[in-house]
């Protein structure tokens, strides 16, 4: 083992080891652009200058983060486990080769259950989500759509690792499916779809509902993400929901995994009436030894009640639910604003980044380790095991009796207010009319399946940051 000592070599910052020089230039830039911004900003900083001689600054940048974050003990809000007792963490480090908000791919999110169809080892893949004018969009392919083949052949436990990530990374060029929709008696369709361009657009779905007999005007709303590049996309659509008359608002947040703090303050402050203009929707605190940004920042409600003035909100939840969507429900909550949950545990994420880009070496970097924890008004932050929902969809023992065990599995496309168990209970609640198991039943149109496994979710996916604080 090489030592390293002060008067041998100068070391790039207090205390970190240099890296070894048999490896490339490009892994010692970049892993010292790791241990920078661990040492100055990480939440955890003080057990980072502790422990940081136990890193292991060999290993490939790619390795290096996970591993440096993995001898710390006190960052436990930082990343979650699975059900094999497997960890996975919030902050991330990657390079990214296209601008965020537009690439190349099918355009199709998958959930990440896996199925076994029809009683035997035939395996499918749930569609989560169709982006608009995407390949899949284009090839007729929707929300709750089951994929049964590629390319003639059967998807199945040798296979289904690599065919899952190929379809949501767009990792080939083109594709034949052969697909179930469940909503039409389980009919078998085909479609071939070919990499293309599109935007990842947050706005998933939107409407205005009318029930009869009730006399409010109810939009609903499935965002995905609260990308801010999309800020102006949203204020026209919660413009057009204003313009419509909407007096109730469903917003489906199952899987909508975060993202930036202008998007979740833009929607809070579209949302609820005049009085609440300029109170604080959170207060984000850093590190106290944060060496580059201020240790406290509040971020307050602005131009209220110019368009929906709502009474009250309803959200639909899960466990992809997570930072960002956390923070609207517990931000709201915390100034009394009315916040009905409908739906499953929230993923639990109480903790923020401060992004930022780097050149190096041709390479792209984007680098987000977990720098804020995240306090509503009341001063309350601690939902780190999740926020648990007003109504939860996967119990019978809500107060409607109304459960499916699979949720939040798809089962049909957005805004389908009869075949999807969270809509149509959101409904129910809002205009307080009964609603039965049998009224969300799929009776005749059911796919035969049982769980076979499922992929575990990217965390990277997982965000909440201030973009205030963003360095290029």
């Amino acid at each position: 083992m090489l030592l390293l000592c002060g008067s041998c070599a100068k070391q790039p910052y207090s205390g970190m080891d240099v890296p070894s020089s048999t490896q490339p230039t490009t892994e010692n830039e970049i892993i010292s652009y790791i241990d920078k911004r661990l040492e100055d900003e990480y939440y955890w900083l003080d057990e980072v200058n502790q422990k940081r001689s136990l890193f292991n600054r060999r290993l490939p940048w790619e390795q290096y983060l996970h591993h440096a974050l993995s001898k710390l003990t006190t960052n436990e809000d930082d990343g979650s486990y699975n059900s094999q007792g497997q960890r996975s963490y919030y902050s991330y480090i990657r390079d990214v080769t296209a601008t965020r908000g537009e690439r190349s791919g099918f355009g199709i999110l998958l959930h990440y259950t896996i199925l076994i169809i029809d009683n035997n080892n035939r395996y499918g893949f749930v569609v989560e989500s169709v982006y608009p004018d995407s390949p899949a969009e284009m090839a007729g392919i929707k929300r709750g759509d089951i994929i049964v083949g590629i390319n003639g052949r059967n998807i199945d436990n040798s296979n289904y690792v690599n065919h899952f990530n190929n379809i949501q990374s767009g990792g080939v060029g083109l594709l034949d499916l052969s697909l179930k929709r469940r909503s039409e008696s389980g009919a078998e369709y085909s479609a071939s779809i070919e990499s293309g361009v599109y935007n990842e657009t947050p706005i998933a779905h939107y409407d205005v509902i009318d029930v009869e007999g009730y006399d409010k005007r109810i939009g609903y709303l499935s965002y995905l993400g609260f990308e801010s590049e999309y800020n102006d996309e949203l204020s026209k659509v919660l413009t057009y929901l204003a313009s419509e008359g909407v007096k109730e608002l469903i917003l489906d947040l199952r899987c909508n995994g975060g993202g930036a703090l202008s998007s979740a303050l833009l929607l809070c402050s579209a949302i609820v009436p005049s009085s609440y203009e300029g109170q604080t929707l959170c207060r984000i605190e850093r590190n106290k030894k944060n060496a580059v940004a201020s240790q406290h920042s509040d971020f307050k409600l602005e131009n209220t009640g110019q368009l929906l003035n709502l009474e009250r909100l309803t959200v639909l939840c899960s466990g992809n639910s997570a930072s960002a969507s956390e923070l609207v429900v517990m931000g709201l909550r915390g100034l009394d604003f009315p916040v009905t949950l409908i739906g499953a545990t929230t993923e639990g994420k109480n903790c923020g980044m401060d992004v930022t880009y780097k050149h190096i070496n041709g390479k792209d970097l984007e680098y987000a380790p977990i720098t804020f924890m995240c306090f509503n008004a009341k001063g309350f932050g601690d939902w780190g095991e999740g926020i648990v929902p007003d109504v939860d969809l996967t119990s019978s023992g809500n107060k409607y009796g109304v459960y499916d065990e699979y949720y939040p599995l798809p089962y049909t496309d957005w805004g389908d207010s009869k075949r999807d168990i969270g809509l149509a209970v959101a409904l129910a609640d809002i205009t307080g009319r009964g609603i039965t198991q049998k009224d969300v039943t799929r009776s005749g149109a059911e796919v035969d399946y049982d769980i076979a496994t499922t992929i575990a979710r990217p965390v990277v996916g997982t965000r909440l940051y201030d973009e205030l604080n963003v360095m290029k």
